[in-house]
């Protein structure tokens, strides 16, 4: 009986993992080409940042973002969220410019601490570092993903208003 009962747990493990590779291999095609660059790249980073900077750097990726950013890093949660969108329009230069920024501020951070300015000179010695143009921004073309409300703001100054987003607003409103 318990010869019996090995065989089919074996059996059901075999069919475990059976099915965790196919998901796997299902998630890996669920992957765009773009990503599979992005990946390569940030490979391609991680061996020179070890080599250069004696530092081990393996952040999280999502393709969650929009809007008019390209990309965003945190320190912090040690994360690198992309704008999937431009990423797919312009691939070479996403891969090439904004994914080497973006990883180069959680290098910058790691090497030289948290209160360094975003883009000083830290940063722009690790995109050096990396042999990368040290641009604080992109040049594609965006369409914004939403339209805010705006309202308009008068001062006591003469002929002077101001429009402010629905953001601002809100936080003015909120003290």
């Amino acid at each position: 009986m318990d010869a019996y009962r090995m065989q089919s747990a074996s059996r059901q493990a075999t069919v475990c993992l059976g099915a965790f590779f196919l998901i796997l291999s299902a998630m890996a095609e669920s992957f765009s080409k773009a990503e599979h660059l992005v990946s390569d790249k940030l490979k391609e980073l991680h061996a020179k940042t070890k080599e250069l900077f004696s530092i081990s750097v393996g952040p999280e990726i999502s393709y969650d973002l929009r809007g008019l950013a390209a990309g965003q890093a945190n320190y912090r949660k040690n994360k690198i969220r992309f704008n999937r969108d431009l990423l797919e329009k312009y691939t070479r230069e996403f891969v090439e410019q904004t994914v080497p920024h973006e990883f180069a501020h959680l290098v910058a951070y790691l090497k030289f601490g948290r209160r360094i300015k975003p883009h000083g000179l830290e940063w722009r010695s690790v995109m050096i570092a990396f042999g990368v143009k040290p641009a604080r921004t992109h040049n594609f073309k965006v369409i914004p993903s939403r339209r805010l409300k705006r309202f308009l703001y008068r001062c006591e100054c003469p002929d002077s208003s101001y429009e402010l987003t629905s953001i601002r607003h809100n936080r003015v409103k909120r003290g």
